[in-house]
């Protein structure tokens, strides 16, 4: 879709799954996490500048024949006033990106500001920002992970909306992840993370939402420079803004992750879970199966590589009909380094999304999008993106079709 474009080149937009948002007690995560940084700041007077910081800029124009993702002309009379669905804008954004080491820490981040403006739904006009801090430490030769925080604000993709509407939303992340040697093969791993999402639009806030997560298990190095990891999660999620706590749950995740060099030229990764969802509230929502991922990378030459990966995944979004759809699919990509300065990527996704509810929708999606990157100097990148998009389902007014293209210059100081 243009609005994942939108999120691959500029990073002004949001996917559609809701991140969880908390109404109380919030303490900005920069005041702890930044605590490290102030003790050596010392170090950076060792360090290079033009190394640890490096600012850029970009900017990037956009056109979308269905941005808002209408079915049919009679639709789009009835929403939008008129049978013309297409639309373009421009987004520029603004930042610094930082890689900043200090003995054996390593300090990691970038603040970013935005702006997007529409040729003809000038209301939709929004200033975004997104930025995100991580501290990987290190103590001895036993205790290692990371820390850090990240915020963004952005227009919401009309996924579901199908109107210009502008909601904004924020979403805030802080997280931590610690591993203890065990021994040369074995390590213990805990970790945390609190997710909060909120919905600037009052039309919009019933999604709202909190997740707070708590992870623990094991993770196995071979001998060879694989990893293989068992995990147990378990997230806790409330929508505050709710009247009563339906559409709460408790989520558990058990299973296995793997990191596994097969060749010299293939790489497989993923992981597999066992995950149940409970409603205490709503016990006919509750859902148990399996979820996961896994993608194989093969590097068939120094300058072409080809990723497969399958997926199956429980989201969130709540609508007049669900609380939460089961996505599975299968995505293909081909990267190829033509020259120095020119890279082509080409990639296909199929997607069916089911949303287990009544009357029972199921939805196929299709996408299929070719890049072209072009470096005019060493810092200076030229990008093309054009998709095409389906989406057709069994419930009549949720199925629609799109092309984008979006053309974008990026600068690096």
């Amino acid at each position: 879709m243009i609005l994942f474009v939108m999120k691959t080149y500029t990073n002004v937009m949001l996917d559609n799954s809701p991140r969880p948002k908390d109404s109380k007690g919030w303490i900005h995560p920069l005041k702890w996490l930044f605590a490290p940084c102030l003790i050596c700041t010392n170090s950076l007077a060792h360090a290079d500048l033009n190394d640890t910081f490096s600012p850029y800029v970009s900017a990037a124009y956009m056109y979308n024949s269905n941005l808002f993702l209408l079915p049919n002309d009679q639709a789009a009379l009835a929403t939008l006033g008129t049978t013309s669905t297409a639309e373009s804008y421009q987004t520029y954004a603004a930042g610094v990106k930082m890689n900043w080491k200090l003995g054996r820490q390593f300090l990691t981040g970038h603040v970013e500001a935005n702006r997007v403006n529409f040729d003809t739904y000038n209301q939709l006009d929004y200033s975004g920002h997104n930025y995100a801090l991580k501290w990987d430490w290190l103590i001895g030769d036993m205790l290692q992970g990371n820390v850090g925080t990240t915020e963004k604000l952005a227009l919401a993709p009309f996924t579901y909306t199908r109107k210009p509407l502008a909601n904004m939303i924020t979403t805030q992340s802080v997280f931590f992840n610690g591993y203890v040697k065990l021994d040369n093969r074995w390590q213990l791993k805990l970790g945390a993370q609190k997710d909060q999402s909120s919905n600037s639009d009052i039309t919009q806030i019933f999604n709202d939402s909190n997740i707070d997560t708590y992870k623990t298990g094991f993770r196995y190095l071979t001998p060879k420079g694989s990893k293989i990891d068992f995990n147990s999660t378990v997230s806790n999620a409330s929508y505050p803004t709710q009247p009563t706590p339906v559409n709460s749950y408790t989520q558990y995740d058990n299973g296995i992750g793997f990191d596994w060099v097969a060749t010299g030229k293939t790489r497989i990764e993923g992981k597999v879970n066992y995950t149940k969802r409970d409603y205490p509230n709503a016990q006919q929502q509750n859902y148990s199966g399996v979820t996961g991922r896994i993608s194989a990378d093969w590097f068939a030459t120094g300058k072409t590589k080809f990723n497969l990966a399958v997926y199956r995944d429980i989201g969130s979004y709540i609508t007049n009909t669900s609380t939460y759809d089961v996505t599975q699919g299968v995505s293909a990509r081909a990267t190829w380094t033509a020259t120095s300065k020119i890279s082509v990527d080409l990639s296909a996704q199929r997607d069916s999304v089911d949303f287990l509810n009544t009357p029972h929708r199921v939805d196929q999606v299709s996408l299929l999008d070719l890049g072209v990157t072009y470096t005019i100097f060493r810092n200076t990148r030229l990008n093309f993106i054009a998709e095409k998009g389906v989406r057709s389902s069994n419930i009549e007014g949720n199925s629609y079709r799109y092309d984008s293209l979006m053309v974008g210059l990026n600068h690096a100081f």
